[in-house]
């Protein structure tokens, strides 16, 4: 089969930028067939589990920088697409901290995906449910909504989601379950409208309890709106590394609620990414394996204190991204052959390979391959043997190599900002 050149064009530039491409993923496949055969069996348990009234456990995965973690996760995003679920990728950040439900429920929702749809966000969920709703998975979220689970502001902002013709109170009710502020007046005033003022006693709550909410009812809703399900990927676990102890110890507890393990959400299933030295670093090394659930409980916080090492047994637990065997790095060197060939119109000849060793990340041999199509492509004449040059090797996370380096991070040796905020600013 062809390829077509601009989307050949995009997967060579994302791979030589080292950056996650839906393009280069369904070109190149992950080389990870275990990992994908065990997402792909988690996608169906989600949809058996959602059935039960439960949320299936996803699990992290871990490697080197370089090995392919965030590739996989783009991996998993295309074959999730594909499977009819809607996708959300985060990457944790300060802007968006694990510990934080409603920061990471902006972030989730602001970059939803759904199938053979253009559009991001929850409009795209909330057009679809109001269009052609799937009948038994919205009489699913009706008895949801009404055994005592949610607040009765989803029920409510459902309601009049439905009832009111007015397209911007629908926008507002949309923007609530994306995690924006809707007053408690504001809803009643709708209500009274609708005739329907007495019928929600709208409950006081907290944001972040709304958020946690809106975490297992957005996934309700994607079902309501013929989809089966919706995944959350987490790239770059390891940074909580930077927080404060008390942030890391509650980021410990949320990774358990997102990988489902504490939580009920049906029809969410969630995956994460992580280093594979972080358990060394900072479980073992630093003595957060053995202080943070003491840590907590201290502060008069068991419950979560549970839920932390929970998420630490999780992290201990993650699987392992294999190296590339010599058939996976055949059939990505001609796949990627392919791919340069198509993208500049040209035929590029065989060129030499890194030295292949175990500790050898795949991101070496796709940047030295394309690093020397592109010299062979530019100066034609060039003779290696005349003209020796050293390939890039990346062993290291490329976004530091500009930064300083500090021993003992979980982030290899990237820079530990000065300005690390206080508890209270995550």
């Amino acid at each position: 089969m062809g390829i077509d050149r601009l989307e050949a064009r995009r997967a060579v530039e994302a791979l030589r930028s080292g950056v996650p491409s839906g393009a280069a993923a369904r070109r190149l496949g992950s080389g990870q067939s275990e990992l994908d055969a065990r997402f792909i069996a988690l996608l169906g348990e989600a949809e058996r589990e959602s059935a039960e009234g439960r949320q299936a456990q996803g699990f992290l995965l871990r490697g080197g920088f370089g090995t392919g973690k965030s590739h996989l996760l783009t991996c998993f995003e295309q074959a999730a697409l594909d499977a009819g679920f809607a996708v959300s990728r985060l990457v944790i950040s300060k802007e968006t901290p694990l510990n934080d439900p409603a920061k990471m429920l902006a972030s989730a929702v602001e970059g939803l995906k759904v199938p053979d749809i253009i559009g991001r966000g929850l409009e795209e969920v909330a057009l679809r449910y109001r269009s052609r709703p799937d009948p038994a998975a919205r009489e699913e979220l009706g008895k949801r909504l009404g055994d005592g689970s949610f607040n009765s502001r989803f029920a409510a902002t459902l309601f009049i989601y439905d009832e009111a013709d007015d397209p911007e109170i629908s926008d507002r009710m949309v923007r609530f379950w994306s995690g924006d502020k809707l007053a408690v007046t504001d809803i009643r005033r709708v209500l009274k409208e609708l005739g329907h003022a007495a019928s929600y006693p709208l409950e006081k709550t907290t944001a972040r309890e709304l958020a946690l909410q809106a975490f297992a009812f957005v996934p309700l809703l994607v079902r309501a709106a013929g989809w089966r399900g919706w995944v959350l990927l987490i790239d770059e676990v390891e940074l909580i590394g930077r927080y404060t102890r008390l942030a890391r110890s509650r980021s410990y507890a949320e990774l358990d609620r997102w990988l489902g393990a504490a939580d009920h959400r049906p029809g969410l299933v969630a995956f994460g990414a992580i280093t594979d030295d972080f358990a060394q670093a900072m479980l073992i090394d630093k003595g957060d394996l053995d202080e943070v659930q003491r840590f907590l409980e201290v502060r008069g916080d068991s419950q979560t204190g549970d839920l932390a090492a929970r998420g630490m047994r999780l992290i201990q637990q993650a699987a392992l991204l294999r190296s590339p065997d010599e058939g996976v790095l055949r059939r990505t060197y001609d796949t990627l052959r392919q791919l340069h060939a198509s993208a500049y119109m040209w035929s590029p000849p065989d060129v030499a390979w890194p030295e292949t060793l175990g500790s050898t990340a795949m991101r070496t041999f796709v940047r030295a391959w394309i690093n020397a199509w592109d010299v062979r492509r530019l100066y034609p004449d060039f003779v290696e043997g005349d003209h020796p040059y050293e390939i890039d090797r990346v062993t290291t996370d490329d976004r530091a190599e500009s930064e300083p380096e500090a021993e003992g991070t979980p982030d290899g040796g990237r820079r530990v900002p000065d300005d690390v905020p206080d508890d209270d600013d995550w």
